[in-house]
């Protein structure tokens, strides 16, 4: 596997006490080059808790986060972040309820809850803050599309030509798209989508797209948009520096998807880090090299927990979906279907074409054995040399 260039900010270490159910949480020595941490564990164990808090360590509190802390009264919130540039490690915390404690932000920062298929409309306006999708369900992301059509009026100009010629050929690469127009009567932004053959299927509005698209322009042209912002000057997205972090990542997405979505989003943004729960192993098989892997814990006595599952990161990319399944990292004990029986026999093999040759092969004996070549069929097993002499 291709090794991706390393992001420029990281998660280091990360100290969280009594916020919601963490009551002490601490984790220190990550690696400075993961292009990925992926957080995994049970639904209501804590992944979300974990990231919120991740979040508002980076960034303090603001309107949509006061009320959290104030029921919750975090007594510490602690980030340490990497910084490849400089070669020191910075902190960013939050200390026992105090609004203003946190001594700076991290501004690079994106945050995603479970919720991003909506983008504003262009008469709406939208919360310039990074971290609120993930703690409001409803809420809008920046409309990638307004912008490109913006851009595309304005080719004149050279930051918006530059930015409209990287942003749609980025579209168009992930998308597996045949071209990307804009209507000149609507300003609406067209899709063609192609077939295996290259050939371009009619132009499609993003409303018309299946969800698992309209999740990824949302989620990227949101990040693109707020990452502009931060850094000005910066035209091309794959110069851009920060970390994003997105709960659910297989959330509307295809198995395909799941499983390309890391390498390509680490291809597309390689100085940025990308922090994700996940409750599928396909993710994982498309992990860059070098991520991290966490697992999310929770029991009555120590609260919310996590542990990194540091000796199992270097053999993911040797593992198949049912040994990740049953691996620490979800520790699924049983992965038989629920109508299994007993009495049938369990289909191992790795792939459906295998099983489907297998099925063949085995057919042909049976009509061997229900004829009269099974004398020749016996006979042409028993004359088989042995391997082992």
């Amino acid at each position: 596997m291709t090794k991706i260039k390393s992001p420029v900010y990281s998660l280091n270490g990360i100290r969280i006490e009594k916020f919601k159910g963490i009551k002490q949480l601490e984790i220190s020595e990550l690696p400075a080059d993961a292009p990925w941490i992926f957080l995994t564990g049970e639904n209501g164990f804590g992944k979300t808790s974990v990231l919120q808090a991740l979040a508002l360590g980076l960034y303090g509190f603001e309107k949509h986060t006061f009320e959290i802390a104030r029921i919750n009264h975090p007594q510490m919130l602690q980030v340490d972040i990497f910084n490849q540039q400089t070669g020191e490690s910075e902190s960013f915390q939050v200390e026992s309820f105090q609004p203003k404690s946190y001594k700076n932000r991290f501004e690079s920062l994106c945050c995603y809850g479970s919720s991003r298929l909506d983008m504003q409309a262009e008469s709406s306006t939208i919360s310039d803050s990074p971290t609120i999708s993930l703690f409001e369900t409803r809420t809008l992301l920046k409309n990638i599309e307004l912008q490109i059509s913006r851009w595309y009026f304005k080719k004149e100009d050279e930051e918006f030509k530059n930015k409209y010629r990287f942003v749609t050929k980025i579209l168009k690469d992930l998308l597996h798209l045949k071209k990307i127009e804009i209507d000149k009567k609507t300003d609406e932004v067209l899709y063609y989508e192609k077939d295996p053959e290259g050939l371009a299927y009619g132009a499609l509005p993003s409303k018309s797209l299946a969800a698992g698209y309209r999740s990824i322009i949302a989620i990227l042209g949101d990040m693109i948009l707020r990452l502009f912002d931060t850094q000005p000057g910066i035209y091309d997205p794959s110069q851009l520096k920060g970390i994003v972090i997105i709960d659910e990542l297989d959330l509307h997405l295809h198995p395909k998807w799941q499983k390309k979505l890391p390498s390509l989003f680490s291809k597309i943004f390689p100085e940025i880090q990308f922090i994700a729960s996940t409750h599928s192993p396909i993710p994982l098989l498309g992990a860059p090299k070098g991520s991290v892997f966490l697992k999310v814990n929770r029991t009555v006595e120590e609260g919310i927990t996590v542990e990194r599952l540091e000796h199992l990161e270097n053999q993911v990319t040797d593992m198949l979906p049912n040994t990740i399944l049953t691996s620490p990292i979800f520790g699924l004990q049983e992965i038989f279907p629920s109508g299994h029986h007993h009495q049938r026999r369990i289909r191992t093999e790795d792939t459906c074409d295998e099983m489907q040759f297998n099925d063949k092969v085995e057919e042909r004996l049976k009509s061997f054995l229900d004829s009269e070549k099974e004398k020749e069929l016996e006979a042409t097993f028993k004359s088989k040399p042995n391997p082992a002499k």
